[in-house]
């Protein structure tokens, strides 16, 4: 028998709480109790038996009758679950240090807290009135007895972190050091090594490292890798960072064949496909196509056969009022170790630094769990497309990668990416 949970409602604004008495004790409202003005839920915060909803009141004023989030916790007649959850709510300052020998980043192995048995950038938690450019050299020389300069700041993250109900704020620095070894710290690091950014972005559970390592891998010029474009877009795009939607081909816009598609007459939209895409390219999203093709590898496919199938492609997508911004191809087999193909990140990373995305509002679709895995590397959304034999037969995997929705087709993932009309 399932237990049902007490659901309260974490009503603030403007540093305010409203709270109310309930014999001596203020507390949150709980959900089905009625206040007296209108809201609009933001999140949730799970505490196992209590499920706090995060709402934002819809008020012309400010409420000074309310409390005053930081007078909370000197108080005795405040419910504890009120103090924790606004607790809970401060983000938590860490910085953290990139760095870089040449193409490759020094990542350390945790031994304990949320990256436990991962790689990770050094770095750690900001002491009270610690500069963050303080902190990160502090922390470094803590963790694995380094000297570093730093170089400049790659940029600053807010993200939360897998089942857990705070946010952080991250603080990532590119550094250098002129150390070839390294003291760690025994109680916290496990190993320190050099790794290509694009496997060491692979490799890390932290949200806000993988976006300081793709805004890392910006900085390099010229990159560390090419990877195979069809020539779409002339130049890097220098308009401010947006979102882009990372189309997988194969199973998501295109049906899949035995045998691989290898002309233009082998090549039909899925259904919702087009739909889809013209309802992402009326909303304004950068669309980039990137999709492993092995057959060219294998030498299955000339690469101008390949070439044609996508100018058809495109000519029929720009009928229907979709334009693509570009198509990545990794064109390496299986048994290639190259850094494009998925799930590795390389056409991700491309697409990302030509179109100046920005991945934290991105967004990867794909019909296998490598889509996901690649998507989840940059530190995208990702959405699984599939029937329902297709979710069945993948279950297992997608249980391990768990993707942020699971769709049909392409038109049902892009209704997810948009949202409630």
């Amino acid at each position: 028998m399932t237990r049902s949970r007490r659901e309260h409602l974490f009503i603030e604004t403007d540093g305010q709480v409203y709270l109310i008495e309930d014999k001596g004790v203020w507390r949150f409202p709980r959900a089905s109790e009625k206040v007296p003005f209108d809201f609009v839920e933001a999140a949730r915060m799970d505490f196992g038996d209590d499920l706090v909803r995060r709402v934002k009141p819809t008020l012309t004023y400010h409420p000074e009758e309310w409390f005053n989030r930081d007078d909370l916790f000197s108080r005795s007649d405040v419910d504890d679950l009120v103090k924790k959850a606004v607790y809970m709510t401060m983000p938590r300052l860490v910085a953290e240090a990139a760095i870089v020998r040449g193409h490759d980043v020094l990542m350390v192995k945790a031994k304990r807290g949320f990256s436990r048995g991962y790689w990770n950038l050094p770095g750690g938690f900001l002491d009270f009135g610690e500069p963050p450019e303080v902190a990160v050299e502090r922390e470094v020389e803590e963790e694995i007895g380094a000297d570093i300069t730093l170089e400049g700041l790659l940029g600053v993250y807010h993200s939360g972190f897998p089942g857990k109900p705070t946010y952080t704020m991250g603080f990532v620095y590119r550094a250098r050091t002129k150390d070839t070894k390294f003291r760690l710290k025994e109680d916290e690091i496990e190993a320190a090594e050099w790794f290509p950014v694009h496997r060491g972005i692979a490799l890390t559970r932290n949200p806000f490292v993988r976006w300081g390592l793709v805004d890392l891998f910006r900085q390099f010029d010229p990159p560390p890798f090419e990877v195979a474009r069809h020539g779409l877009l002339k130049r890097a795009s220098t308009g401010p960072r947006g979102p882009v939607v990372f189309l997988d081909r194969d199973g998501v816009i295109n049906r899949g064949r035995p045998g691989y598609v290898r002309n233009p007459e082998h090549f039909e939209f899925l259904e919702g496909a087009v739909e889809g895409m013209a309802d992402l390219s009326r909303a304004g999203y950068r669309i980039a196509v990137v999709t492993n093709q092995d057959a060219v590898g294998w030498k299955l496919i000339p690469q101008r056969q390949l070439r044609r199938i996508h100018e058809k492609m495109i000519s029929s997508l720009a009928a229907s009022g979709v334009r693509i911004d570009e198509i990545y191809v990794c064109p390496h087999h299986v048994l290639a170790d190259c850094p494009c193909r998925k799930p590795r990140p390389g056409l991700l990373l491309a697409a990302t630094r030509d179109l100046n995305g920005d991945p934290s509002a991105s967004w990867m679709v794909g019909d296998k769990v490598s889509d996901v895995e690649a998507g989840k590397a940059i530190g995208a959304r990702t959405i699984f497309v599939g029937d329902a034999k297709r979710r069945k037969r993948f279950a297992k995997e997608l249980a391990a990668s768990r993707p942020y929705a699971l769709a049909t087709d392409l038109r049902e993932a892009a209704s997810i990416i948009l949202g409630p009309s």
